[in-house]
């Protein structure tokens, strides 16, 4: 249960969300590269912080995959187009 209420927070607000949240990121990390926990949490910070943030990005960029997917499966064969509104968070503006 405690997995559960912390996957729901939004913030971190104790000491223990701390931890929770580094597991959470060996977890991403073991998982994206099929290695076990202990192996994660032998590696040195740097390496630790490398993988983290290739497994994040490539999760990224596979979830807004799927996005598409699921778009293209909607639209049942209609073209679609992904409309980017980035440029408003631009502080130039």
């Amino acid at each position: 249960m405690k997995i559960r209420d912390f996957i729901k927070k939004t913030r971190i607000e104790t000491v223990e969300d701390i931890s929770m949240q580094v597991e959470a990121w060996a977890y991403i990390i073991a998982k994206h590269y099929g290695i076990s926990l202990l192996d994660v949490y032998s590696m040195p910070e740097s390496l630790f912080r490398q993988s983290l943030n290739w497994a994040m990005a490539i999760g990224a960029e596979e979830g807004e995959e799927q996005k598409r997917s699921n778009q293209r499966a909607k639209s049942k064969g209609n073209e679609t187009v992904n409309l980017d509104y980035s440029f408003l968070d631009k502080e130039d503006i």
